[in-house]
């Protein structure tokens, strides 16, 4: 399932999981796995829950299995013989992972980067029930919007200036996990300075100096390593060239897999609904209190 190739490769711990009690109410994956599940008899299925620092590495076919974030942030990285790292995405609630293998002299990783909830999909055995054309149609909306996120973060590493990559990078983060709060919108991110620059493809010295630069534009209040509150989203946004399209791109990932119908000011919707952008809530710059 997974090869222990260096410290801090976590072979997975499976629990029960129930599709039924998951907080990922729109999964696009949730009726195949019911589906399977009835028509095998065999959950397809676990549910895995692992510590920030821990990192997964797929065997030989690791396309054989994928994985749904039920919770946390995950990213998925490639690391260099010299030790250099790139974190090629990053990956919240509802978002689908299928990692692939790297070049020779590289390896390719399952980064958790905050404690995060799992659900490990054996893909597998769900191509070989009858499910294969509706399961396809789901996985190919999912990758779409992985791959629109993907060709986005080639734009920004190939033709971005580090201020650009820095204001959108928060801006992408306000929308995929704010949550509106007086004098704008508050965004926990547990990521050192360090993980940032891998996903900008900076130095964690530079990412330290940008910030500082959006701090005294007012746009950003850092409370702490890890909390910041944007008060205006869109003058932030508009410090990047391709910021506008996060917007869509949040309705798209919403659509395809994370959050539900319920709207953020809905207090039954639940701490994965409630105020996140891509479930409904305004996108409007609130007025600073």
């Amino acid at each position: 399932m997974f090869a222990a190739r260096k410290t801090n490769v976590a072979y997975s711990a499976p629990e029960e999981h129930d599709c039924g009690c998951c907080e990922l109410a729109r999964c696009p994956l949730k009726p195949h796995i019911t589906a399977a599940r009835d028509e095998t008899g065999v959950s397809p299925q676990r549910l895995i829950s692992l510590a920030r620092g821990t990192r997964l590495v797929g065997g030989l076919n690791p396309c054989r299995r994928l994985w749904v974030v039920v919770s946390g942030l995950v990213g998925l990285s490639t690391t260099l013989a010299d030790g250099r790292r790139q974190i090629t995405s990053l990956n919240t609630s509802g978002d689908i992972l299928c990692p692939v293998g790297g070049a020779e002299g590289v390896e390719s990783w399952v980064d958790i980067l905050a404690p995060s909830q799992l659900c490990e999909i054996d893909l597998a055995a769900m191509i070989s029930t009858g499910l294969a054309p509706a399961l396809s149609a789901s996985l190919f909306r999912a990758t779409h919007v992985q791959l629109e996120r993907s060709n986005a973060n080639l734009i920004m590493l190939g033709r971005f200036d580090g201020l650009e990559r820095v204001a959108l990078f928060l801006a992408e983060m306000t929308y995929r996990l704010g949550d509106p709060c007086p004098g704008g919108y508050r965004v926990t991110l547990p990521l050192s300075r360090e993980d940032i620059a891998d996903y900008l493809g900076l130095n964690a010295e530079t990412v330290s100096r940008l910030f500082t630069r959006i701090r005294k534009s007012r746009l950003v209040t850092f409370l702490s390593p890890t909390d910041f509150v944007v008060h205006d989203l869109d003058g932030l946004a508009g410090r990047a060239p391709t910021a506008a399209g996060l917007r869509p791109a949040a309705e798209a990932a919403r659509h395809n897999g994370g959050g539900d119908d319920h709207p953020a000011s809905d207090p039954s919707a639940g701490p994965s609904a409630r105020g996140r952008f891509f479930n409904g809530a305004p996108f409007e710059r609130q007025s600073q209190s």
